[in-house]
């Protein structure tokens, strides 16, 4: 199957899955808001972010050996592929183990990181059970990258649909049925250890040599080389986990976990369709790796500017979805008292659209290996994001943090990662890079503006909250796309895109 079919298959089966969880994980916490208070979802955040800091023991290994895997499994080499496995398993093996000591040991210390602690009995065996979840994840996720680099995405895809499903599904019955939520953490376990296991067996099925005991041992070079990009991507990860996982713990120990509850349902929206974002690229990502490996850096860069261009037109849609709809969608869902103060929203939106508009050159970035180059760059963001959001918190409550990471996104990373990429990759200036995310973020302002113009006038009349509400969906699904077909209509990405979607159609 060609490169693009692979990659057309793999979205296809990326956005059912995303349809059909987001449904249930939207009505999963309704009712989860229901039967247990907000501290619970605030607990939720707090635990998992503890768990994000954790996987700083994963060092970037993931990335450095998919890169590594890309150049053997083009040339059909099972021998190296086996020889990589090996040590992905054995690494991987390692990690889950001392995620599993390391979480447990902090059992203790969770009253430090929480303003004033809830009265929610049984705190630290919910925690513990969080620390298990995520643990046993690892000593299966070596199986699974062999799957995404293979451009077989689809697989993993439904299998953690399936998943998804299952959870979502039986823990709604035990909250309507039982009000427990340590059942409902029980569910979350039962059915992770149920998916992996199903991964391992298709990967085991597709890939026999998964078995084999016999395999040759990687030469020096490689593992020097390997080992260079470990290094260079827990630079990476250190910065990521500090900028991305301490939002809650700065949010739970300065205002408490009934506020990190609140906030947690804005997170619950953004990463869901981050997270669908990230599974399109995810499905792509393999392709962009052969890609890489076997063409010309004209046809790289040509195809860079066609992905960057998929990549706005995404991200600047739910942007724009998401500052004229999240706020009557959040009062709908859940009601007023779960809403945060409108600029606190802007901060968190405009987060996501650069966060989301990093996306293309992350991922070209680590096709070509390029973790080296830019490896002091996540502690520097890490470092002003962290100096610059815990006062900022104190002053301006939930947008100070938001609007720490800002400063640091656009400060620091923003530019560095285009300036690796254009440098070492294209052998071009970086301000080619910044006049496209400028031209891109001058069209969403545009696209924003008119949408959120027309979404007001429906404010004004005495509709129904809920027929408002529809009424805005629409224009928020027209205004911006109509303003980018007759901005772009003539260009070669629009042209790209175009066919994509053809394709996808007639699938």
């Amino acid at each position: 199957m060609s490169r693009t079919k692979k990659s057309i298959r793999n979205v296809i089966f990326t956005i059912v899955g995303f349809v059909v969880t987001t449904l249930l994980q939207l009505v999963n916490r309704k009712v989860f808001i229901l039967f247990l208070s907000s501290e619970y979802l605030g607990l939720n955040g707090l635990f998992s972010n503890i768990l994000s800091m954790l996987s700083l023991s994963e060092m970037g290994i993931g990335a450095a050996i998919v890169f590594a895997l890309y150049k053997p499994i083009a040339e059909k080499n099972t021998e190296k592929v086996k020889s990589l496995m090996a040590l992905y398993k054995k690494l991987y093996t390692i990690i889950g183990t001392f995620v599993l000591i390391a979480g447990a040991l902090l059992t203790p210390f969770l009253h430090l990181l929480i303003k004033e602690m809830p009265d929610i009995p049984y705190i630290h065996i919910y925690y513990l059970m969080f620390v298990i979840d995520s643990g046993l994840s690892y000593f299966y996720t070596y199986k699974r990258s062999l799957i995404i680099c293979n451009q077989d995405n689809y697989i993993s895809t439904t299998t953690t649909m399936l998943s998804s499903v299952g959870t979502k599904v039986v823990q709604l019955i035990i909250l309507l049925l039982t009000h427990n939520y340590f059942l409902f953490l029980l569910v979350q376990i039962l059915f992770t250890r149920l998916e992996n296991v199903l991964i391992s067996k298709i990967a085991d099925k597709q890939y026999p040599f998964l078995k084999d005991k016999q395999y040759q041992k990687l030469s020096k070079d490689e593992i020097r080389t390997i080992r260079n990009n470990v290094f260079a991507m827990l630079a990476h990860k250190i910065g990521m986990v500090i900028v991305n996982a301490t939002d809650n713990l700065i949010i739970s120990k300065i205002l408490g976990l009934a506020v990190l509850g609140v906030y947690s349902n804005y997170v619950l929206l953004t990463q869901t369709i981050e997270s669908f974002v990230t599974k399109i690229f995810s499905s792509i990502t393999a392709s962009i790796g052969n890609l890489v490996a076997e063409q010309s850096k004209e046809e790289v860069e040509k195809n860079f500017n066609r992905i960057l261009f998929l990549n706005y037109w995404i991200i600047a849609f739910c942007s724009i979805c998401l500052i004229c709809l999240i706020q009557p969608f959040i009062h709908l869902w859940l009601g007023a008292d779960y809403q945060l103060p409108m600029f606190t929203v802007l901060i968190i939106i405009v987060v996501f659209y650069f966060n989301g508009m990093r996306r293309t050159v992350l991922e070209f970035r680590n096709a070509a290996g390029l973790f080296w180059a830019d490896r002091y760059k996540a502690l520097v963001e890490s470092f002003v994001n962290l100096v610059v959001s815990i006062p900022l918190t104190y002053a301006l409550g939930v947008a100070g943090v938001k609007l720490g990471t800002l400063i640091s996104l656009l400060g620091v990373a923003f530019w560095v990662e285009g300036r690796i990429l254009y440098k070492y990759l294209f052998q071009k200036s970086v301000l080619q890079y910044l006049f496209l995310q400028t031209k891109y973020a001058v069209v969403t302002g545009i696209q924003l503006i008119c949408a959120y113009w027309a979404c007001r006038i429906i404010d004004l009349t005495s509709l129904s909250m809920l027929l408002k509400f529809v009424l805005q969906m629409v224009i928020c699904l027209i205004i911006p796309n109509v303003i980018i077909v007759i901005i772009f209509w003539k260009t070669d990405e629009f042209q790209y895109v175009k066919n994509l979607v053809k394709k996808i159609i007639k699938r």
